[in-house]
């Protein structure tokens, strides 16, 4: 089977710069566009299932990205971005004014300094695995929009990767990256295509 995990367009977060993780902000014009690039660079691979996170962001990219297709959009909570706690919807700069050493720690190792009254890196791998483990058991190709977090969660637990990688994996707007799984192993085809 094939899984292709693809990032929500830019929302208005993007824009803001803020830490949103669970906030249901839309995207922007250019976010709409993104997804529909997506749609263009999928249009040729064969999709069966689309799983997506059910923040609009993330949904409604799913929605644009199949615009066409035969291939209903399931929302998921589990896709979810990672509930920032005390930092969501709240700017980068401030954050990093009023917590230097906090955030700094965050950006330096998100997997190990979650933010405070928020998920831990734990929480999140072990409900996106739990999507995983359900995607991979019906072995069909598969769609997945989300956010940067929860996929590159679920990239370093198909990859066999510690933790701390997570902070070093960037998903792009409007791009795919496409795994190969076959008899329990997985291989990377394509990241940020």
């Amino acid at each position: 089977m094939r899984l292709y995990l693809a990032r929500h367009g830019e929302s208005e977060g993007n824009v803001l710069k803020l830490f949103y993780g669970i906030t249901d902000l839309a995207l922007t014009e250019r976010g709409r566009a993104q997804a529909r690039e997506l749609g263009e660079k999928l249009s040729g691979i064969a999709i069966s299932r689309c799983l997506a996170s059910p923040l609009s962001r993330a949904a409604e990219t799913a929605r644009l990205a199949l615009a066409g297709r035969d291939v209903p959009v399931e929302l998921c909570d589990g896709l979810m971005e990672q509930d920032m706690g005390e930092f969501e919807n709240k700017g980068y700069e401030q954050l990093l004014e009023e917590f230097p050493e906090l955030v700094r720690g965050m950006l330096a190792d998100w997997s190990a300094v979650p933010p405070p009254g928020g998920e831990s890196f734990e929480t999140v791998y072990e409900r996106t695995g739990a999507v995983l483990r359900d995607v991979i058991s019906r072995g069909e190709d598969t769609l997945i929009v989300a956010h940067n977090g929860s996929l590159a969660t679920l990239l370093i637990r198909l990859l066999d990767m510690k933790p701390r990688a997570v902070t070093h994996l960037w998903m792009l707007h409007g791009c795919y990256t496409s795994l190969v799984i076959r008899d329990g192993f997985t291989r990377l085809e394509y990241f940020n295509r």
